[in-house]
């Protein structure tokens, strides 16, 4: 069977979110969240860019998540949509689990950038 080469391809993926917690702890918690593939030119693009700032590549590629990954402070489901999705990256230790489960879930290893 051939390997199919899609323009556009999307695929949901498991992230790990440690949050902080109180006495030097994190409670994990883990989410799925739907992202759209990049090219290879593209991530090289991205990785040579230092400016390029994580929430910028989440806008790009983070285009879903299942119902129940992220709740408001009274426990309402937060829909994805772009007010929610703004909200959701701008909480630093979500946005840097999201961007380093991005990078990893292309190149099936560990990612480390600079900044």
């Amino acid at each position: 069977m051939a390997f199919i080469i899609r323009k556009e391809k999307s695929y949901t993926w498991p992230v790990t979110i440690s949050e902080p917690a109180d006495g030097g702890r994190f409670n994990d918690q883990k989410v799925n969240v739907k992202f759209k593939m990049l090219s290879q030119s593209r991530i090289d693009e991205i990785i040579r860019n230092e400016a390029e700032q994580d929430a910028d590549i989440l806008t790009d590629v983070l285009i879903g998540w299942d119902d129940g990954a992220f709740n408001d402070e009274t426990g309402n489901n937060l829909a994805f949509n772009a007010d929610n999705k703004d909200l959701v990256l701008s909480v630093p230790f979500i946005r840097s689990a999201l961007v380093k489960s991005f990078f990893e879930s292309n190149s099936g290893k560990q990612f480390k950038r600079k900044n």
